[in-house]
């Protein structure tokens, strides 16, 4: 019994002793690190204002490095892989009713499966938040710099949401392709039953893989409304 208090007593010491030895060293790590965006894309916006049935319009936009990824003194990594998106664009009410990333999220979440059909009409609701969709209609086309291009276009008159629809590009600090300019075309669509008959050559010309023109028209109501899309340059890759 005796050895066994001693043990016991032993024990307790060592269990009380360790708080206090592991008090008198302590060693910091201080861990910084700034943060920037790694592309900057010109212009912010671009608007094709009053437009007509089977137009064809071309705007450019030009994408490089940040003004902190070009730096002279950042050498550790060179090359920015990205995608463009498109995504639906909220109503300016909207956007000051909700904030402006709550109002894409619920545009983006609700976008109709079958957008201006003619008999669901629950897109007709969704209108009353989010702008008629322009992104179906845009197509991007890159700049072929270099020969062959890095950069992979996506034709017009296509499921926005598809990762097929997405285009992707490249540029590199320390080579010749330290910028892409990319083509952003708009093929403007028309108002079902005022078509002309050259309508499915138009849809064919632009984008052959369409089995289907008639999904991209547009009900006759929307005329006179202002269509939307937000084009999003998102970063995928660093190195």
């Amino acid at each position: 019994m005796k050895k066994l208090l001693v043990g016991l007593l032993s024990l307790a010491i060592v269990v009380v002793a360790m708080p206090l030895f592991s008090a008198f060293e302590a060693h910091v790590i201080n861990v910084s690190a700034t943060i920037e965006n790694a592309l900057f894309v010109h212009p912010q916006s671009r608007e094709f204002g009053t437009v007509f049935p089977q137009e064809y319009l071309e705007q450019a936009v030009f994408v490089t490095f940040s003004e902190s990824f070009s730096a002279t003194d950042q050498r550790r990594v060179g090359t920015v892989e990205y995608v463009i998106k498109q995504k639906p664009k909220p109503l300016a009410a909207y956007e000051a009713q909700v904030g402006i990333e709550a109002a894409r999220a619920w545009c983006h979440d609700n976008y109709p499966t079958t957008p201006y059909s003619s008999t669901d009409t629950s897109w007709q609701g969704y209108l009353t938040k989010c702008m008629p969709s322009l992104c179906p209609y845009l197509s991007k086309t890159p700049d072929g710099h270099p020969s062959p291009s890095n950069d992979t276009g996506v034709l017009p008159f296509h499921d926005p949401f598809a990762a097929s629809s997405f285009a992707t590009g490249k540029i590199n600090k320390f080579g010749t392709d330290v910028g892409d300019n990319w083509i952003i075309d708009l093929a403007v669509p028309c108002f079902r039953g005022q078509c002309a008959q050259d309508w499915s050559a138009f849809v064919a010309g632009k984008n052959p893989s369409v089995t289907d023109p008639s999904i991209y028209e547009l009900p006759s109501e929307l005329e006179h409304e202002v269509f939307g899309c937000n084009l999003w340059f998102e970063v995928t890759n660093i190195y």
